[in-house]
């Protein structure tokens, strides 16, 4: 893991790009609105380029088949929704958001599934998102009873089995997950032929000498003939530099775990690390040799050419390892700060008590309490820390204690910061230092120190096992003075003092784990014992002394009995240490148990979690229906978040009881239902919040809810809308410490919205959060009988293909099951069909299309929601049971007509955003009292037919999370959206794709507020588009990289390729796009990117700078137009000691009709109009340029110009724009075919 700390070894910044999303969804996933939520990331630092550009999109096929789509906005924050029209679960809790179906709920909550497989934020980072991937990496773990690995389910290709986890590596192709899951899932638990007992995601891990040696005193143990010799020290990493000559005699076996990559390191840290293990130094005279340089290597390559790998990947090459006969195993590497519940983490404890093998491994470069990574989470494992040359602790060093039990993590540390060794040929990682040298930071680099130590160990003590090995090396190092046992464990391993101890101590660290306990009594004093051996040759005495301390620095009541120890010559004694529960306060604790021997002292760590009395709480809840909630219609459940420490749990009710107990230790809570209510066909048709946001529990609780007091939600609008989804949830902020937990609600269910009364909490803030997205129907049916007329609710789409776009009047006809008799009357009308099941939908209609019907409405004899599709070429539509039962009536009694009137598009929105931190009573929302912001879109067209999709997100203040709509829109259509809401300073932002699936073509705009009654016009994927920065970035949006600016020595850039007319819009280049952006100054190159953003290094000094950014559409485009821009920026930049925006020129371009409007300016964030002197030409064959006439058109430096005719057979016009300044910064952009002539 190597570092990326300031100061140290920092990699080359890396850019995650608008994905390249992939083909093949079906037309009713993107068809299908959503909302969403939406999460802030933590802020980056000023020093690196920008790792996310502002408006960037991932779509991640989940396990269960479904579809989410992670979206950043202008201002940081990243949202994410699920396509389809099923209900699913979304939860932040202190950032990281997560999206959980309602078919996977329950099976979460019964702990059948990896959290990991739903947190979106963590897929993206992992590369599990469908541009990176086209499969999805599982580990099916098989039940306790089953002996052998399970069976690929359906859809699943088997990687290879891990006995050593009772899993199987399988692999499953995103295109088959539905498959996939539809052949294991059940309702609450795996189907019981499938052998799975649960499905973790097999997660990605990552790579985390002169005076190195000497710190830890190697030198000493080579002059004592110790060097590591005729002992094999596996090293499991990115491979190896066979041709290295420190390396090239020291390999015993090799061999490579990742899929068609052969064990040659083409990454660089699996040369540096193996060669501070046992490097014979050839290439620098001796100098630099490795911590054991007599040992065998045996090279395992779990980590493919870009430093990461699967967990499988390496628990296979651990189970090589101990077959190999390896003593040591060194790993630096891990994934994220774990409990030790983890497969890895599993893998290394079974294989460390079964072979005996002493796996060290790295504690991780986050630099955070309770950081600690998965495999170093191990118990069995020597987990190990950095420090530098000085021994201080190393900042990017991830401390302890263990999350979960608090067990004492890292145990031990070594040197870890600029360490040189060996550098893989034709590799630039690190500092280089010549050809054979480079320098490397991490605990990366401290892990091989330890494993090469042991090695030492192990040759002057082949006896000692390695749990042994690892005892003393603890119980011997030297701690640092500014770091506590939480953050470095015992301190920096000393060989000399563990090569011969006189004591040797039977564990390194004692575990006691989660020390929390039920009842209404303190249990007993719990103990551990620690045996101590004497190795000498005389008798020795040791004085025992233990201590603990809370993060807080307070004292655990901890004791060690007897206190004084008389071991004869090779004789054993033990005592044992003592916590107190009944007198200590609840918190975790790390310490140390001391035996000190005259001067000499042998240490042994300790850390528990204090949980204190933990408290049963049951909650239950009625539903809408007087019964016990259950998982009919959904999953019906409970939330409890400890809003001291963020701990959250959500659990699904017992179907039966509808209740859930849970223990949970004593703090203030916030104690959260949802009740999900269901139809007669068992789909939902109604969601209710309820709950007590914020109580304290320091006893046994029940909890009762009844759905049926809750409140109603109607929202009134000035024209007839449907509310296409709702997304609602609870909001919950105590300090630093933040929560948003809902629903979102497909359109069935959307009439039956509730919450219950929630009054003012005492400390921290509370909201109801909701979205509601209505729309104007898309059709209407007006039914006309002998007794009156009247309106249908608005008849269910099946496809989008099947849709009517039209006006009509068509006489209604009974078509019955669609048999020919029933369908005599069918031609030229619209014909009701009864449902006879799926399997004979296409037939009935079908034969209703044959009999000449130009419409079709199918009705259910079940009531409640219900559905089928086909698309046989005649519009066709679903009706409920009660509405098939009324037009049935209406036939009986003599003929009808109906009214038809279809759109593509709505023409008009609701966008409504509520947030009520009080509730009393119903609540009605009257959209026109609120006063809405009228925003009209103009939906371009420049493609062929295509579906599109339209986003809009809104941010409430205060709250971490925005909730999201997205809608299907065909265009071309004008389209006026209301935004309306209750909470003052919402800020609303936009996406849009386009092209096949919505795959390309994604366009932002950046996050605004808008007035009540503001008025608005905005246009969708216009014709010109050139890289600019966007009207609004130059806010000082450093996450985003927005504005380019210079700070001290380095220049930073994002520049999006594709910027409207008007800066207002904004996109990313696309799938097959070519992007080149070059940095140069005085006619030398600084540096070049394959992207729009990028950061370069520069002298100190002041100069003049040409950035050139050249962007071309690839051949399967979705756009027509600007299909390739080249743009020169020249400008001044001198040394600034923060930050400098750069003096970048750009033109703003306005065409209507046969004239051309440009309006030169500075880029966002630089103070000045500036007087500028501006040029054009146009061109309509791309070689012919014309000079336009610039006439002056107010004071803003704002010309325009006349566009001459194009000539006979010209298809597009290109242009060609300088705007220069009085100091000579300038822009030079052409744009070619900018518009299509007609």
């Amino acid at each position: 893991m190597a570092s990326r700390a300031s100061g140290h070894r920092e990699d080359r910044p890396v850019t995650t790009r608008l994905p390249r999303l992939t083909s093949g969804l079906l037309a009713t996933v993107v068809v299908a609105s959503s909302l969403l939520l939406a999460t802030t990331p933590a802020h980056a630092g000023a020093t690196t380029a920008p790792a996310t550009p502002a408006g960037s999109t991932h779509r991640i096929t989940l396990v269960t088949g479904d579809v989410a789509e992670l979206t950043t906005s202008s201002n940081g924050q990243v949202s994410a929704h699920l396509a389809g029209d099923e209900p699913y679960y979304f939860g932040s809790f202190d950032g990281e958001l997560s999206v959980v179906p309602a078919a996977a709920y329950p099976l979460l909550s019964e702990g059948r599934l990896d959290e990991r497989l739903f947190n979106l934020t963590e897929l993206v980072e992992q590369g599990y998102d469908d541009a990176s991937s086209d499969e999805l990496p599982l580990l099916l773990a098989a039940p306790s009873t089953l002996r052998s690995t399970p069976a690929a389910p359906q859809a699943a290709t088997v990687r290879r089995t891990l006995p050593s986890v009772g899993s199987t590596a399988v692999s499953v192709e995103k295109a088959g997950a539905k498959t996939f899951w539809n052949s294991i899932s059940g309702p609450t638990t795996f189907r019981s032929g499938s052998q799975v007992a649960k499905i973790w995601l097999d997660g990605r891990t990552e790579a985390t000498l002169e005076q190195s040696t000497k710190q830890i005193g190697a030198p000493t143990a080579w002059r004592s003939g110790y060097d590591g010799q005729g002992v094999k020290v596996a090293v499991l990493d990115t491979g190896y530099d066979a041709g290295h000559p420190d390396l090239a005699q020291q390999v015993v076996a090799s061999q490579s775990f990742v899929p068609d990559q052969p064990v040659q390191d083409l990454h660089g840290h699996g040369t540096h690390t193996a060669s501070i293990v046992a490097a014979l130094g050839t290439a620098s005279d001796g100098e630099r040799k490795g911590v054991a340089p007599g040992a065998d290597l045996l090279i395992g390559k779990v980590l493919d050419n870009s430093g990461h790998g699967l967990d499988s990947e390496a628990i296979a090459g651990m189970e090589w390892a101990v077959q190999q006969g390896a003593k040591v195993v060194s790993m630096s590497l891990g994934g994220k700060p774990s409990d030790g519940s983890d497969p890895m983490s599993q893998a290394v404890d079974r294989l460390s008590k079964s072979s005996g093998a002493l796996f060290v491994v790295a504690a991780g470069n986050a630099g955070a309490e309770d950081s600690v990574s998965s495999l170093g989470a191990a118990s069995e494992a020597l987990t190990v820390g950095a420090v530098d040359r000085d021994d201080k602790l190393a900042s990017f060093s991830s401390r302890g204690p263990r999350l979960g039990d608090g067990a004492l993590k890292p145990e031990v540390t070594a040197p870890g910061v600029e360490i040189a060794a060996a550098r893989a040929a034709g590799t630039e990682q690190g500092h280089v230092l010549g050809q054979y040298y480079t320098r490397l930071s991490g605990t990366s680099m401290a892990t091989p120190h330890v494993a090469g130590a042991a090695a030492i160990l192990a040759q002057r003590h082949p006896d000692w096992s390695g749990q042994q090995l690892k005892a003393v090396l603890a119980a011997t190092a030297v701690p640092s003075k500014d770091a506590t046992p939480a953050q470095q464990g015992l301190g920096r391993i000393d060989i000399p003092n563990a090569l011969d101890p006189a004591i040797l101590p039977d564990a390194a660290s004692l575990f006691f784990g989660d020390l929390s306990w039920s009842g209404t009594t303190a249990p007993a004093p719990v103990g551990r014992t620690v045996a101590y051996r004497n190795n000498s040759t005389r008798k020795v005495t040791l004085d025992l002394s233990v201590g603990a301390q809370s993060p807080g620095k307070v004292n655990a009541a901890v004791t060690v009995s007897p206190a004084r120890l008389t071991i004869p010559a090779g004789g054993t004694a033990s005592a044992t240490v003592t916590i107190d529960l009944a007198k200590t306060q609840p918190a975790k604790y790390t310490g140390v148990l001391t035996a000190r021997s005259g001067h000499v002292s042998y240490r042994t760590g300790l850390g528990f979690a204090a949980g204190g009395r933990l408290n049963s709480v049951t909650v239950k809840a009625i539903g809408r229906d007087g019964k016990p909630a259950s998982l009919k219609g959904g999953s019906s459940g409970v939330q409890l978040w400890n809003q001291d420490t963020g701990a959250v749990k959500v659990v699904a009710f017992d179907s039966a009881t509808g209740s859930r107990t849970l223990e949970v230790p004593t703090g203030r809570y916030a104690v959260m239902v949802f009740v999900v209510g269901a139809d007669q066909a068992g789909w939902s048709n109604s969601y209710s919040l309820l709950g007590d946001p914020d109580e304290w529990i320091d006893g046994d609780r029940t909890f009762s809810f009844d759905a049926r007091t809750a409140n109603k939600v109607t929202i009134k609008t000035p024209r007839p809308a449907d509310a296409q989804k709702v997304g609602f949830a609870w909001h919950r902020n105590v300090g630093a410490r933040d929560a948003v937990s809902g629903w979102t609600v497909p359109q069935r269910a959307t009439g039956g919205i509730y919450v219950q009364d929630f009054g003012k909490v005492a400390n921290g803030t509370f909201q109801v959060v909701q979205r509601w997205d209505l729309a104007q129907p898309e059709l209407t049916a007006d039914v006309s009988g002998v007794d009156g007329a009247f309106r249908l609710p608005t008849p269910s789409e099946t496809t989008f293909d099947s849709s009517y776009v039209g006006s009509t009047t068509l006489p209604l006809v009974n078509g019955g099951d669609g048999t020919a008799a029933e369908l005599t009357g069918a031609k030229n009308a619209a014909v009701l069909l009864r449902f006879r099941g799926s399997s004979q939908t296409a037939a009935q209609i079908t034969a209703a299309k044959q009999a000449g019907a130009k419409f079709v409405l199918m009705y259910n004899e079940i009531s409640g929601f219900w559905s089928t599709s086909s698309n046989q070429g005649v519009p066709f539509y679903l009706l409920r049971a009660e509405q098939g039962r009324q037009l049935l009536d209406v036939l009986a009694k003599g003929p009808v007509s109906m009214r038809l009137n279809g759109l593509r598009d709505s023409t008009y929105r609701y966008d409504v955003v509520l947030g009520p931190s009080v509730v009393r009573g119903p609540l009605t929302y009257d959209v026109a009292k609120m006063r809405p912001a009228v925003v009209t879109t103009d939906f371009q067209r420049n493609d062929a037919f295509k579906l599109h999709n339209d986003e809009r997100i809104a941010h409430l203040p205060g709250v971490p999370a925005g909730l999201s709509s997205i809608r299907g829109v065909t265009g071309p259509v004008t389209r006026t959206d209301y935004l309306a809401s209750d909470v003052k300073g919402v800020l609303w932002d936009e996406q849009t794709s386009a092209g096949d699936w919505n795959e390309s073509g994604f366009e932002y705009t950046i996050a605004r507020g808008y007035r009540r009654n503001e008025t608005a016009d905005r246009g969708w994927w216009e014709s010109l588009t050139r890289p600019a920065v966007p009207d609004g970035g130059g806010a000082g949006n450093e996450v985003q990289g927005w504005p380019p600016a210079r700070y001290e020595n380095a220049l930073r850039f994002a520049i999006p390729q594709y910027v409207s007319g008007d800066r207002t819009i904004y996109g990313w280049g696309d799938r097959g796009d070519t992007t080149s952006m070059k940095l140069s100054s005085n006619g030398v190159e600084l540096g070049s990117e394959d992207w729009s953003v990028g950061q370069f290094t520069v002298p100190a000094k002041a100069a003049w700078y040409d950035l050139t950014l050249d962007q071309k559409r690839g051949p399967s485009s979705w756009a027509k137009t600007s299909t390739a821009t080249h743009t020169e920026w020249h400008f001044l930049s001198k040394p600034t000691s923060g930050r400098s925006v750069l003096p970048l020129v750009q033109v703003d371009y306005q065409r209507a009709g046969d004239r051309l409007q440009l309006k030169p300016a500075y880029q966002p964030g630089v103070h000045g109009l500036g007087i500028f002197r501006t040029t054009a030409e146009i061109s309509y064959d791309g070689t012919t340029w014309q000079r336009l006439t610039l006439l002056p058109r107010g004071l803003d430096g704002t010309v325009t110009a006349r566009i001459p005719a194009a000539p006979a057979g010209a298809s597009a016009a290109s242009l060609r724009v300088t705007a220069t300044d009085l100091v000579g910064n300038k822009l030079s952009q052409t744009i070619e075919n900018a518009w299509l002539v007609q």
